[in-house]
């Protein structure tokens, strides 16, 4: 009884840290920045701040470039002048 109930408590924390996971940069270049975002309903405000501080490296701007799917969790941006 209490494995089982142990087990419930765990996975219950693995769920929770799941869902409250920081957007983060999966690949970042002079031209390109693909950031995955922990919410895709809210992913573009999620993923700009990180995209716009990759391009600030190089004197850029990020601008969004494309989704990878209608509800989707990554977002590529292309850095730019502006």
């Amino acid at each position: 009884m209490k494995q089982r109930n142990l087990a419930a408590i765990a996975f219950s924390v693995v769920t929770t840290l799941g869902c409250s996971t920081q957007p983060t940069v999966t690949s970042s270049s002079e031209g390109t920045v693909v950031v995955k975002s922990a919410m895709p309903d809210r992913g573009v405000e999620q993923a700009l701040p990180l995209a716009e501080a990759e391009c600030k490296k190089y004197g850029l701007k990020a601008r969004l470039q494309s989704l990878t799917g209608p509800t989707t969790d990554r977002y590529i941006f292309a850095c730019i002048n502006r």
